[in-house]
């Protein structure tokens, strides 16, 4: 049996495991708050909104221009490697693009750290270089935590909620959403598009 993953076909016995996270798991997320105490004192942590997301990807592209090719590239070579396939040149490149991003991720970092208040890049490499090895691993491991979009969703409380006529998205969510409460959320919006757009080509033909 094939399924289709991010853009691509493969057989079922080859991809990982899925553990789909609860939906009200994530529309929650905008309240949490993750502590670290480092050597210059107490760092604190929130889940990067998607308003400062798109804000720090224009200062990315604009400092390291090859960015936006290389996460164009990533797009297609990185379900390939999740998905099992260990051919040697994708197992190659998926390393090579990771290496060349990785220097541009710690900018994200200026919309997830709430506490000490950093507004420039060289707010942040001042404050990065004068932790301890240790410590700026610790922060680089939450910012894959803080910024990601790469797990599927139980999206069964939100049909739930539609069926019954309960509120579970709230003016917060739409104001000003995590990039993970945007990304879930308008993943919905999506499906339906497609499913209109299937629909209609059913018609046409």
């Amino acid at each position: 049996m094939m399924a289709t993953f991010d853009g691509g076909k493969y057989l079922m016995e080859e991809l990982p495991p899925v553990t789909k996270v609860p939906i009200e798991e994530i529309l929650e997320q905008h309240r949490y708050r993750y502590v670290l105490e480092t050597s210059k004192g107490t760092v604190v942590m929130k889940h990067i909104s998607k308003r400062m997301k798109q804000h720090i990807d224009r200062i990315r592209y604009t400092r390291y221009p090859q960015a936006y090719m290389l996460e164009q590239e990533a797009d297609i070579v990185y379900p390939l490697y999740v998905a099992g396939n260990k051919e040697e040149n994708v197992v190659k490149r998926a390393e090579e693009i990771a290496s060349q991003l990785a220097p541009t991720l710690d900018l994200y970092a200026l919309g997830i750290i709430e506490f000490p208040f950093l507004t420039t890049p060289e707010d942040l490499e001042g404050f990065l270089d004068a932790l301890t090895a240790d410590e700026r691993e610790a922060i680089r491991q939450m910012l894959t935590v803080l910024t990601a979009w790469n797990r599927p969703v139980d999206f069964s409380q939100l049909e739930i909620a539609e069926r019954f006529h309960l509120q579970m998205i709230r003016e917060e969510h739409i104001k000003d959403p995590t990039y993970q409460q945007y990304r879930a959320l308008y993943a919905v919006i999506e499906q339906e598009h497609e499913a209109m757009s299937r629909l209609y080509e059913g018609v046409k033909g």
